[in-house]
């Protein structure tokens, strides 16, 4: 079961009401409604100014976030050119060493097919000159044939 609540003493329930009530014992009411107009005419021009220091300083500090914002984006858009522009670089000088790269094998490729050229025509050589030599040792040897 959930304890009792406690019961508010009589002095306790009166102390608000009091503090509600409480009025100054020395306060003496203006009697000059013209003090009393420029009374409020000087509260009123003062918190005229704190408004104004208060819209001051809000614009300042509004204006100093504004412009920390834009130095921040100015900064991430640098940063962030900057990275851009070693990317490209770095992918240009790859571009560039396979370019070189192929460049070299196209260069060997058509070595060797220069070569495989020279060694065919040499191969051919070899091979009209060994049928030229055999038919001509053919007729040496079979000289009887020849005359058929």
């Amino acid at each position: 079961m959930a304890p009792r609540r406690k019961e508010p003493t009589p002095t306790e329930v009166d102390s608000g009401s009091d503090a509600e009530l409480n009025f100054s014992i020395d306060y003496k009411p203006s009697t000059s409604i013209p003090q009393a107009m420029e009374s409020i005419d000087r509260w009123k021009s003062k918190r005229a100014e704190i408004q104004k220091g208060i819209d001051k300083d809000y614009t300042e500090k509004l204006t100093g976030i504004k412009n920390k914002i834009k130095k921040h984006y100015r900064d991430e858009a640098q940063e962030m050119t900057n990275h851009q522009q070693q990317q490209i670089q770095r992918l240009i000088a790859a571009l560039e060493k396979r370019i070189a790269c192929e460049e070299k094998i196209r260069n060997r490729i058509d070595s060797l097919r220069d070569d495989c050229d020279h060694m065919a025509m040499l191969m051919n050589a070899i091979y009209a000159g060994r049928k030229e030599a055999a038919a001509q040792s053919a007729k040496a040897a079979n000289p009887s044939q020849s005359k058929n």
